[in-house]
């Protein structure tokens, strides 16, 4: 053909790489804050990491909603780990480039980190009574209807 028009070339491989910072949480005592905290200090962070460092019950949640809501971008894979019995699973790890990190940096990080370290350190100083908060209220929760469904059983 004579007038054919060109084809648009596409490489399988990026040339660049995305280095924008997101935006930062304004509460600095959530979750989100700290799973990001930990993401830009260079962590790589597995659902149960977010479950036990950072009391977040699901990992996927807040990921997706730092990467929805505020714009981070945060790579993951899926990595094989030993159980305590013996098996072995699959979970997914997340992280965040150097790239990512270092226009984060640029962007405030430095200042971000320490606040969130120290309002989380100031919260689980409270942590006691949170849990006896919680003790008060779930006898509270039970339906008194169902009090004495079990009564004759044990």
């Amino acid at each position: 053909m004579k007038n054919a028009r060109p084809q648009q070339v596409e490489t399988s491989a990026q040339d660049t790489f995305n280095s924008t910072a997101g935006i930062f949480p304004k509460r600095p005592e959530t979750v989100l804050a700290g799973v990001l905290a930990k993401l830009l200090e260079g962590h790589t962070l597995t659902s149960m990491d977010a479950v036990f460092k950072q009391y977040a019950n699901r990992a996927e949640t807040v990921i997706h909603c730092l990467e929805a809501r505020y714009a981070w971008n945060i790579e993951r894979r899926d990595i094989a780990t030993a159980t305590g019995d013996g098996r072995v699973v699959w979970v997914t790890a997340y992280w965040m480039t150097i790239h990512v990190r270092e226009a984060a940096f640029k962007a405030g990080a430095r200042a971000w980190i320490p606040e969130t370290e120290l309002t989380a350190k100031k919260r689980r100083k409270s942590a006691n009574q949170g849990k006896s908060r919680a003790a008060t209220r779930n006898p509270l929760r039970t339906d008194p209807r169902q009090l004495d469904l079990f009564d004759g059983l044990m």
